[in-house]
């Protein structure tokens, strides 16, 4: 699974939830499939069976995986057994996590993943923040070679359940050199994965697979390949005019601990075109005005933490203010001299926001600027 590994020096969990104990509501149609898919390629590139785990929900029964696969329940309990237990004890180099599912992202800024067993009272969910940090550390003694690939919505919560913290953290002892940790999310944060019911798999993993199927190259040995070819094909799922059906963020964290959004992000070597003109003061009022009605955009440290949310090249072009209008003002007239910048600012702001009305007034700000440029 790499130029330079072993595939017998591989370790695969796959993780599919279609049906959750909270209801029918939650229930999916794809991730148990994609799952299984997943874990046939790796079998078929030389990956020994009995080093592919599957945790699955519903069962899909021994006949339906390799033979020889590990098949596991996707409760909390087996999850965390899996993980905490199990995987610390293997002595491969290379480990491949590929989780299908709801996930949301908590109060507290955490990523989290529901566990089969959830209920709207009992939402379960994994931290995935705390438990990427259990794997970054020498807790886990092997494994110094890491691709994450999560398929799962990153919404503020489901709204079926209640409101929680990440208050299930995992142990995390000192950072191992040279150890590698790459993530890639099907979403960003606030977004919601695309799933396609009728083809039994999600947008993205179906991209994923496909390219795996190709026989050329090794796609998941080399994630930054993976991620440009991903932001290729996208784009042209976009263009094609297929928009309902293709998520617009795709978040990339790389084995530096880098992370921010990777589609809509211009060619390399290649400067934003700006904007043909600067919208009046009229039509730029209704979006600032509703930014400065959001109390942690208000505030100017809470702002500056907001804004540490958009990519690099366009934080960095903001010319900053002392005066929270004016500074706002400047922020929105930069994110009109990127493309897609103005949606990360919305998506950013949505991210700490708790006035869900005076969101609604900066989406529909946001919608009208973009109407006019």
């Amino acid at each position: 699974m790499g130029p330079d590994h072993s595939p017998r020096d591989v370790h695969m969990v796959g993780v599919g939830i279609d049906r959750y104990a909270a209801g029918s509501e939650w229930s999916l149609v794809g991730p148990v499939d994609d799952a299984i898919r997943f874990a046939r390629r790796f079998v078929a590139r030389g990956v020994p069976p009995e080093q592919v785990t599957l945790m699955l929900a519903p069962d899909p029964g021994p006949d339906a995986v390799p033979s020889g696969v590990v098949l596991r329940s996707a409760d909390r309990a087996t999850v965390r057994d899996v993980l905490l237990r199990e995987l610390p004890t293997r002595r491969e180099s290379t480990l491949y996590v590929i989780w299908g599912g709801h996930g949301y992202v908590d109060t507290g800024r955490h990523r989290r993943l529901y566990y089969a067993d959830a209920t709207a009272t009992d939402a379960g969910a994994l931290d995935l923040d705390s438990m990427l940090a259990t794997f970054a550390s020498d807790l886990v003694p092997a494994f110094d070679r890491q691709l994450w690939i999560v398929d799962a919505c990153q919404l503020h919560e489901r709204p079926q359940a209640v409101r929680s913290t990440g208050n299930e953290t995992f142990p995390a002892g000192d950072p191992v050199v040279g150890r590698t940790q790459d993530v890639l999310f099907a979403a960003g944060l606030g977004q919601a994965a695309a799933n396609l019911r009728v083809r039994r798999t999600g947008l993205f993993s179906r991209e994923i697979l496909r390219l795996l199927e190709s026989g050329a190259p090794d796609w998941l040995g080399e994630p930054d390949r993976l991620v440009n070819t991903l932001r290729e094909l996208f784009a042209e799922l976009r263009a094609s005019g297929l928009t309902g059906q293709t998520p617009t963020y795709l978040w990339y964290r790389n084995a530096l601990g880098d992370e921010g959004l990777v589609l809509g992000r211009p060619e390399a070597g290649r400067p934003a075109p700006a904007a043909p003109a600067s919208p009046p003061p009229t039509v730029l009022a209704p979006l600032v005005d509703a930014l400065l009605e959001i109390p942690e955009f208000l505030r100017p440290n809470d702002r500056e933490e907001i804004l540490s949310l958009l990519r690099g090249q366009v934080y960095a072009a903001i010319r900053r203010n002392s005066g929270a209008r004016l500074d706002t003002i400047s922020v929105v007239r930069t994110c009109l001299r990127y493309p897609g910048a103005l949606s990360e600012l919305v998506e950013a702001v949505r991210f700490f926001a708790t006035d869900d009305v005076a969101m609604a007034r900066v989406e529909d700000g946001a919608a009208r600027l973009a109407a006019y440029t």
